[in-house]
């Protein structure tokens, strides 16, 4: 006979349809960083604004964001509406179509280094196209990435991912030859940039902004000097803006550090919670797929809803710039604010990283302004403090990520530091009791 479900557990639904997940859905998530949320995987039904609510009817102020594409929250009108509209005329056509033109159009209005652009589904693959028209435009073969940068989770650059404190790959199953062309450096390092970049490389890939691994920004005229290494040695220089692209500025990284690359990558934000990404850049440099060279292809890229919704989200970010950036930055600077000043009243050792409508908390009694610095952090607790924040109506991300929307105003503030300021207390005397 099966237990008694605990009726005093706020999450006895959660933990239900995650075991019955488990029977035919290997770990119970479809992807692997949902498997490390405490006390259970949530299973949400419902996304509105800035909140979420989960199978048991718990209501949350979500500071996850589906991982970060919600900048404008939760089912955003125009994006339902044009999802909507499109979804009376077709999913899919397995041919060309209005929407293709309008977004591609939308991109290269907005986004600084965009002459031409080419779609994808997801940040990964988006990132693997890029690299392959760099390797094409420049008849080279190799290319560096950075230390605790993340490019997605295809094999060949899926290595010195975050949490890896060398070249070694994310994942079992990867093959080692995929990335034999690839050199992994330690990023704000123009010693070991200048050592590694040579006219034997295709590419320069990084996070113009590195959030994924601490939400990190580049020292004083580093970009720069990449910028211009690369230009002396014929590599092409790719920003993955996956997760940057459209949150903190309309143009990206580079539009707010002005430093312009020659390919950027777009996902996330782009299509508001849609599966769509983007590579874009100077107009010589996609001619290799303007031309055939590269075949560019894909069932899906730039599906008619996605692609709806895509031209929506740009089109109301675009529309609304100069009130939604101004208060996303006032928002994520708050919110940066509010868990200091409650995990210190608390005695619990907090640093929070934040740029604009993005950041990454970490749980250490010193400051963490590097990727090195993130071996002195201690991931477990702070997944101690991220269950503590759930109990008390906070949904955030368990390796540290922060995401805000244009949703998160005054309430959810307000409500977000009273429960900061108890979920603090109860995860440090559960981590005192541990130690």
């Amino acid at each position: 006979m099966s237990a008694l479900p605990d009726l005093h557990d706020r999450y006895t639904g959660s933990r239900f349809a995650f075991e019955q997940r488990r029977k035919t859905l290997a770990r119970g998530v479809s992807s692997a960083i949902r498997a490390n949320q405490l006390p259970v995987p949530l299973t949400f039904v419902e996304g509105r604004g800035a909140h979420v609510r989960d199978i048991d009817g718990n209501d949350y102020v979500d500071y996850a964001l589906a991982y970060g594409p919600m900048v404008l929250g939760h089912s955003p009108e125009p994006v339902l509406y044009a999802a909507h509209q499109q979804l009376s005329e077709a999913i899919s056509y397995g041919g060309s179509h209005r929407r293709e033109s309008e977004l591609s159009e939308a991109i290269c209005r907005t986004v600084p280094c965009a002459e031409l652009c080419v779609f994808s589904n997801s940040g990964s693959e988006a990132v693997h196209a890029a690299v392959r028209i760099a390797r094409a435009a420049t008849g080279r073969r190799r290319v560096i990435k950075f230390l605790g940068h993340f490019h997605g989770w295809l094999d060949p650059l899926a290595v010195g991912n975050p949490g890896h404190w060398d070249a070694s790959p994310a994942t079992a199953g990867q093959d080692p030859l995929a990335s034999s062309s690839v050199s992994v450096l330690p990023w704000n390092d123009l010693d070991a940039l200048h050592a590694t970049l040579t006219d034997d490389v295709a590419a320069v890939i990084m996070e113009p902004v590195a959030v994924n691994g601490g939400c990190f920004t580049a020292d004083p005229g580093y970009l720069e000097e990449v910028r211009e290494r690369t230009q002396q040695v014929g590599a092409l220089l790719i920003f993955d803006e996956v997760i940057t692209g459209f949150r903190l500025s309309l143009g990206g990284a580079q539009e707010r550090l002005d430093v312009l690359p020659d390919l950027a990558v777009l996902g996330k934000a782009l299509g508001a919670g849609f599966p769509i990404s983007a590579v874009c850049g100077r107009a010589d440099v996609m001619e290799v797929v303007a031309s055939g060279a590269v075949a560019h292809i894909g069932t899906s890229n730039a599906n008619p809803v996605c692609a709806a919704a895509a031209v929506a989200s740009v089109t109301e970010l675009e529309r609304r710039a100069h009130e939604i950036y101004p208060q996303l930055e006032d928002t994520g600077a708050q919110l940066a604010e509010i868990l200091r000043d409650e995990a210190a009243e608390a005695g619990l050792p907090l640093v929070v990283n934040s740029v604009g409508a993005a950041a990454h908390a970490f749980y250490a009694s010193t400051s963490v302004t590097s990727y090195a610095d993130t071996v002195r952090t201690d991931p477990a607790a702070y997944r101690v403090f991220a269950e503590a924040l759930l109990d008390e109506g906070l949904h955030v991300i368990p390796r540290g990520l922060l995401y805000v929307s244009t949703m998160h105003g005054p309430a959810e503030l307000a409500r977000t530091r009273s429960a900061v300021a108890r979920a603090a207390a109860s995860a440090a005397t559960s981590l005192r009791s541990r130690s």
